[in-house]
């Protein structure tokens, strides 16, 4: 059977478990959920000792997976095996056989990270074939316009109120890696209490961002022509080029800007439409509405030519004697011009 992850998460917080799982795809954070939630919850602390079995993919093979899941389990309901990083299993394909013969007083658990089940191979096929028992969840890397209302979702989980821009700002600076978003929303959670409130301070306070000068803040700053904030956030940006790395921050000026050329082409700028077309963020869709509205097309085309340039200045091609500093104010010079 083929399930989508938020499905099985619910299913497993609802205390109904099925003979096995494997989990595949781009974004490990279901899988990594649901191991650990079958780790924690299945079994009591005293009966985890014999049933059971965590196993690593690069230290194991399908024999001994097999042979650990047609264990019986030992004063308890079920054993549960545990495979981590199963993409390092050689032979994960024989477990087919498993499949098709399964314990029914085990609970199996694979999960791969970053990798998807060839769907030519046996296993793939003994798991759509196996029934409402065996289960095969695939997930997608999440969209960038999809990941605040998730780490909105995520907040609600812990007892967590964050506000829209709190949400769209941990969404800008750390990326999509869904596990280390989780992970910073338990430390907000730790130091807030439950109920506490995640406001867009709480998140540059505690994720280590400048308030005032970072590259969101730059952004903000060119999109609205504002010359005097912008060459100030630069200054600041070179003294503390470890925090800033002029890569980073090309590449998100990059973004901005070629997506603020991609928006001023769109028939319909209704924010919903935008943000999916442009797959980002509401948050971030009024920078570059305001990035298309205060400059023309022909002048966003040769900005993302300058961008280009810098970008091969900053990784030493075409002019080696030029610092991050030198190369960031000229870059700032031109695109303000």
């Amino acid at each position: 059977m083929i399930a989508k992850g938020d499905q099985l998460l619910t299913e497993l917080k609802q205390g109904r478990y099925r003979q096995i799982y494997v989990f595949g795809g781009e974004e490990p954070f279901v899988g990594d959920e649901a191991l650990n939630h079958l780790a924690d919850h299945v079994l009591g602390e005293g009966e985890r000792d014999f049933n059971l079995s965590i196993l690593y993919g690069k230290e194991t093979d399908a024999s001994s997976i097999a042979s650990e899941a047609k264990r019986y389990p030992m004063m308890a309901e079920y054993t549960v095996v545990l495979v981590k990083e199963a993409q390092h299993v050689r032979d994960l394909d024989d477990l087919a056989t498993y499949v098709e013969q399964s314990q029914p007083s085990t609970i199996l658990a694979i999960a791969l990270s970053e990798k998807k089940l060839d769907k030519r191979r046996a296993l793939y096929k003994a798991l759509k074939q196996a029934g409402e028992q065996a289960v095969y969840v695939e997930t997608k890397a999440i969209a960038d316009h999809q990941l605040p209302p998730w780490i909105a979702n995520q907040a609600r989980l812990l007892d967590l109120n964050i506000s829209p821009k709190a949400a769209a700002l941990m969404a800008e600076t750390m990326g999509s890696k869904l596990s280390r978003v989780r992970m910073e929303l338990e430390k907000y959670r730790g130091l807030l209490g439950a109920e506490g409130k995640v406001d867009a301070d709480v998140v540059q306070r505690h994720t280590g961002i400048s308030k005032t000068y970072n590259n969101f803040e730059l952004i903000k700053a060119l999109a609205a022509k504002d010359h005097p904030k912008v060459y100030r956030i630069a200054k600041s940006m070179a003294r503390n080029s470890k925090e800033q790395p002029l890569v980073l921050t090309i590449g998100l000026l990059f973004s901005t800007f070629s997506k603020a050329y991609a928006y001023s082409s769109l028939t319909n700028k209704q924010a919903s439409h935008a943000c999916k077309a442009l797959n980002m963020s509401e948050w971030a869709l009024r920078d570059v509405a305001l990035v298309a509205q205060n400059y023309t097309q022909a002048k966003l085309q040769r900005i993302i030519g300058y961008l280009r340039t810098a970008d091969g200045q900053s990784k030493g091609m075409g002019a080696p004697h030029l610092n991050d500093s030198s190369i960031l104010h000229e870059l700032l010079f031109k695109i303000l011009a």
